[in-house]
This record gives structure tokens, sequence and C-alpha cells, in this order.
């Protein structure tokens, strides 16, 4: 038998780290077993289906590295296929078409609940032959309601669920559209799925799904319900929550091989390591392994897997990572004289590719726009008399390094030992960078390189002085 798992994702939104779980296990299964993964897009739901989901279920997929045996298969182009099915069904008995009016469902909602009871369907239309020329739905015909649906699932072991809880649920809505449930089994069924491992919020869905399995005579695959991932307020994600969809990671910087050693850690883990390559995943991973307790979002844990891979990674690697960000920033990459040192640099000292980019952003060929409003907690005569003493020292034909940038410095501090040490630090950062934050000045200084430093130096130093002139005016 060859193992078939699938990765099924709606395109009603981006993918979020659940759904990214949800396809590494899948994923690293089917590779165990020299098996096969199966990628299927589930675009029944007209409404909220679009395009710009499905191209990133297929960019997300691509970027780390989760490449597909089969497919894409999309249910929407399979409804043909879906209708003779349904129409099988009707004619073994294995389903019927119920007439019974919204409002007749509804008033029999509102009795269940006043005699607190499962709302279930009654069966009116159950044994009845009508010729109605009114819309209808297609209702599953269950059978035993006083059996149970029982199977065992890989993570929660044995699950029994009463076959009165389901009742003749529907495959067919009134608009003509197969039910999700019913969609699922024939594909999961058409194209040889051995192994189900979804979200434990497909629970539910599984015995209905049993039953339609065992209505058709077909294999019932084996199930893998994972545990729920909860996200950093403890409420269950969502592809509408930004700071679990994968936009987010990859927009701030995140490695795939550091969201893949993340991922594969909520709900499995071996011993106390911390690091799995993709080799040592497939060599490692075991379903049965699984804890079905919650977990929970880790930002700080992530952040520390993703500097581990930034800091491995080499010079050409890293830079095919930045490039996009920097596009993105519209920041030129040719506008950085001494990009591959910079790059190199600060790839040890950050948690993201976007701080490294926001890093070398600060070296940029650019005249500083200083902020008005805070420019007014640095202007001053002491600060305008250390700015022109700094500019005089560097000048002078000095070695470019790091010892001498750090020497003047500390002139500077012994000169105007009169202002406060961090005034000095915080007014020639500001000038220098336009910026009250930045890595350590000295390091920002030798980056910039002599020539640069000095320019931007001169400019605020005529800033300063029209600011003042501007006082006087005023």
């Amino acid at each position: 038998m060859i193992i078939k798992t699938r990765f099924a994702p709606s395109p009603t939104g981006f993918l979020h780290i659940g759904s990214i779980r949800t396809a590494l296990y899948s994923w690293l299964y089917a590779r165990q077993n020299n098996g096969k993964f199966i990628l299927r897009i589930e675009d029944t739901d007209i409404n909220r289906t679009n395009s710009k989901y499905i191209n990133h279920i297929f960019y997300i997929l691509e970027w780390l590295g989760l490449t597909w045996d089969e497919g894409p298969y999309y249910q929407s182009s399979r409804y043909d296929f879906y209708k003779d099915i349904i129409n099988l069904m009707l004619k073994n008995d294995l389903a019927y078409k119920c007439f019974c009016s919204i409002k007749r469902l509804s008033n029999l909602r509102k009795n269940y609940y006043k005699n607190s009871e499962k709302n279930i369907y009654d069966g009116f239309c159950r044994n009845k032959q009508f010729n109605y020329n009114k819309p209808y739905v297609i209702r599953f015909k269950n059978t035993s309601y006083r059996d149970s649906v029982i199977f065992n699932d890989i993570v929660y072991k044995k699950i029994k669920i009463s076959n009165m809880i389901l009742g003749d649920f529907i495959i067919q809505r009134s608009n003509g559209k197969p039910t999700y449930n019913l969609c699922v089994v024939l594909d999961d069924n058409n194209m040889n799925i051995t192994h189900v491992i979804r979200g434990n919020d497909h629970i539910n869905n599984t015995p209905k799904q049993i039953k339609i399995f065992e209505s058709l005579q077909y294999n019932i695959p084996i199930y893998c319900h994972l545990p729920m991932i909860l996200d950093n307020n403890k409420q269950k994600m969502s592809k509408r929550s930004g700071l679990c969809n994968m936009e987010y990671y990859i927009n701030n910087g995140f490695l795939p091989e550091a969201i893949l050693n993340y991922v594969i850690r909520l709900g499995w883990s071996y011993f106390n390591e911390e690091i799995f390559s993709i080799s040592k995943m497939k060599y490692l991973f075991n379903l049965n392994k699984i804890n079905k307790s919650p977990c929970r979002l880790d930002n700080k844990k992530m952040l520390w897997i993703n500097k581990y891979y930034l800091s491995s990674l080499k010079y050409k690697k890293l830079l095919i990572y930045l490039k996009p960000i920097f596009e993105k920033k519209k920041i030129s990459i040719n506008a950085i004289d001494n990009i591959s040192e910079i790059i190199s640099y600060f790839c040890s000292k950050t948690f993201l590719l976007s701080e490294i980019v926001d890093y070398c952003n600060l070296f940029v060929d650019k005249k500083i726009n200083f902020n008005y409003k805070k420019v007014k907690f640095y202007v001053s005569i002491d600060i305008y008399d250390l700015l022109v003493f700094f500019l005089k020292k560097i000048s002078s034909n000095i070695v470019w390094n790091l010892i001498n940038i750090n020497n003047l410095i500390k002139l500077s501090l012994l000169k105007f030992n009169f202002l406060n040490k961090k005034i000095i630090f915080k007014s020639l950062r500001f000038f220098i960078t336009g910026k009250e934050e930045t890595p350590n000045l000295s390091i920002v200084i030798y980056f910039l390189k002599k020539k640069k430093t000095i320019l931007r130096i001169k400019n605020s130093i005529k800033y300063i002085l029209k600011y003042f002139s501007n006082i006087i005016i005023s």
C-alpha cells in the first residue's frame, strides 16, 4: 500500500501557523514512508474564496520547501463528479430529498431547545415520496440510531460518538452545492488518501465522514487529529489573526527553516532537543508521539530559533532572503557602499531579517530629514560646539578603524565633560543618523565611513544654524 497524505486548505484567508503544522506533519509522514503528498484546494465557499489566497498557498508551500507530488486539485472543478455520486446515493436509498421549509425546521429547533434536547432533524421526509416543484436539500440516510461511530485516532486514541447526535445530516444544499463532509469523503477516496492529518476542530466531522465511507463501501483512512494551537491571547487561531498568519512572519523576516523548526514542536518533541533540520525531522518525527494537550505560540522561542538560523546563514543565501525586504521597504542595496560587511556584522546581532534591513537603512547615502519636534531636545550651543569639535577631529588624517573612532568619542567626552555623558552620545547619534536609537555609535560611524560621516555632520551643523536663525527671526 502506498501511503498518501493530503493538505487541503480552503482559500478564504492567508495560511496561518496551524495550517503550516498540518502541511508539515502530512508532508513528513509521506516522505518518511516513501509515499505521496497531495495538495487539494477546497474552494467550494464561493463567496469567500479568493485567487490571491490560492496563490498564497502555492507561494508559502514552495517557500517552505513542502513540495507536493500530486495536484493541486480543485473541488470547484469536481462538481459533476460529486453530483454523480449523490444521484447514485439517492438511487441506492443511501440519501433522500428533504422538502422541509425553513419555518418547519425553525419550529423544530425551538421545540428541541425548549425540551433541552439535541437539535437533530426528525426524519419527516425520510421514507416519503414527494413530487414537489420546490427547493430541497439532500440528506444522508443515517442508519442504526442506537449505535455509535467508533474510530481509533492516532493522537486521541478511541473516540466514540453516538449516531443519534449525527442524525440525517445534509450532503447537498438547496442551491445544489454539495457539503464539505461529502466532498471530503469522495475526494479522499478518489485520491486514495490513506492518512488524514488535520486539526482537532474536525473531530466532530469525522463520524459523519466515516458514515459516508461505510455506506459507499469505501476504505476508511486512518485519522490523526492534531491538538489546538492557541495564540498569544490563549485564543484559538484564525486566518484573520494577524500575528498568526504567514504574511506576518514573512514580512518581519523569519526564515523558512526557523518556521519549520518551530512548527514541528507545536505538539511534538524529542527529549530536550530544540534544533531540527529537515533531514533530522524526517528521521525523528513520529505521529504516535504527538501530545493531545493544546499548545501555545511562544514568540520569544520563535525569535530565538530564527536567530540561530540567521547567524548560521552564508552571505549569498542571506542576500537572497533579504532582497525582497529591501525592495518592499524601497531601500536600494546599491546606495550602501559596504553592504556585505554591514550585513555580515548585523546578521549575528539580530533576530529578524527586517532588523538587518532597518540597520542597513542607516547607511544609505541620503540627506537626513530631521524630526522637527525631536530636534528641540538636542539643539543647544553646547551641542553645536560638540559637533564642530567632532568634525574637526574626525576630518584629520586618521586611520579609519574602531579603535580610533572610539578614541575620538572619548576625546569628545573629555572636552565636553560639563555635559552629561548620555547627552553627548544621544546628540552625536541623532545628528549623525537622524535616529534616537541605533546600534553602538562607534560601529555606526565605522560603517558610515569617513566621507559620509563628515558630510552628515556638516549638514547637521548647517541645520542647527538655520534652526537658531529661525528662532531669532520668530
